[in-house]
């Protein structure tokens, strides 16, 4: 066996060194090894069991050479480091380790030696983590996208639900869907805002059409959208409706959304869509007394937002079905099992248990992650 980009001489070496380590005793003892060291924490939930020690070094060797940790870095030469300050001074497999170490750093430096594809691997885990739940949302909003007649292909919907509860991430996986993929996307924080005019200015700067002498009107921003849509879709969402006023989503909706959907429908020559998400962090939209379409078939809709079910916990079921998937499709550890995710997250918090999903991934939710999901 050889392990990917690793020198026969090299791998000798460290079965040799290895098999003479206590901690390669077993798989509860290399389990442990790693659990007891912050930097390889990570590992445990990767390394497989094996029948005897040989195969133990095989089957996890190319686990500890090709693991990367989004903070740490390579994590082999650590792994090297840990193992030589558990042998007591002036034993004999301190100096092997320090020599082995060595080899290991000048293979890096030569770049021989075939790290993971670390941008490759995270975006798998991400497309991955997109796939957990939300079932019921996105047959919803294929159900609506596919009810528009040919020329008049528009819609809006309420994405709601507790705070940390996943909605950027829904949006981001509805974003994506085959009706709507590719298309151009317009992302506004209305936090903030206390006039319908700040959404406007916020769009056409976000369109590249500001002008820095004067304000655009409404009706040339409409324009602007009405030539977008001849060739592209075009998908607007719009974060943190619940930090708004009180009288602000009434506005949004009547002088913002219904304006442009009269004019496109006007124009009758729209084969692309057109389509907006209303992201609320705390479930305070629905209670507000604005006006949603509660079914597809409702006359308003789709001048006013589609309530979609609000995203809550994951389920048990659901966790153990994702991770079905992506531990055959080699995304996640092996060990990891729902329960874990479960007890760590608070019962299923969707964004813990992305943090949760990450971290024994040797990621970060908190960095590239999150900002891939929602740039």
């Amino acid at each position: 066996m050889t392990v990917k980009g690793l020198p026969d001489e090299l791998y000798k070496l460290c079965n040799d060194i290895f098999l003479e380590c206590d901690q390669f005793g077993s798989y509860e003892r290399l389990c442990s090894f790693c659990r007891g060291h912050q930097k390889l924490y990570f590992l445990k939930l990767k390394l497989k069991r094996a029948s005897d020690l040989q195969e133990l070094y095989e089957l996890n060797l190319p686990i500890l050479v090709e693991s990367e940790h989004e903070q740490y870095g390579w994590i082999f030469p650590t792994f090297l480091e840990a193992l030589k300050q558990a042998c007591p001074e002036g034993d004999a497999r301190r100096g092997k380790l320090d020599f082995l170490s060595v080899k290991v750093k000048e293979l890096r430096n030569q770049a021989q030696v075939c790290l993971p594809q670390k941008p490759n691997s995270e975006q798998r885990l991400f497309k991955s983590l997109l796939r957990i739940d939300f079932e019921e949302q996105e047959d919803l909003v294929k159900q609506a996208l596919d009810s528009q007649t040919p020329y008049k292909k528009t819609a809006a919907f309420l994405v709601h639900g507790e705070e940390k509860f996943g909605q950027e991430t829904l949006v981001t996986r509805l974003s994506q869907l085959p009706q709507l993929r590719n298309g151009r996307q317009v992302k506004i924080k209305a936090c903030g805002m206390n006039d319908i005019s700040n959404l406007w200015d916020e769009v056409a700067k976000y369109l590249g059409i500001a002008n820095q002498s004067a304000a655009l009107s409404a009706e040339q921003i409409i324009d602007a959208i009405c030539q977008i849509l001849q060739t592209q879709n075009l998908i607007f969402i719009i974060y943190e409706v619940n930090r708004t006023y009180l009288g602000f989503l009434p506005e949004l909706l009547q002088e913002f959304w219904q304006l442009i959907i009269d004019k496109i429908y006007q124009k009758n020559n729209k084969e692309t869509y057109l389509v907006m998400f209303l992201v609320d962090n705390k479930g305070y939209v629905c209670k507000s007394g604005v006006s949603l379409a509660w079914q597809l078939n409702q006359p308003e809709y789709p001048q006013i937002p589609l309530y979609l079910p609000p995203v809550s916990r994951f389920p048990q079921r659901k966790l153990q079905e994702w991770l079905g998937m992506a531990q055959a499709a080699e995304v996640v550890p092996e060990s990891l099992c729902a329960e874990t995710l479960l007890v760590e997250s608070q019962g299923g918090v969707p964004e813990l248990v992305y943090q949760r999903i990450c971290h024994y991934c040797g990621s970060s939710w908190e960095g590239k992650l999150a900002q891939w999901l929602i740039q």
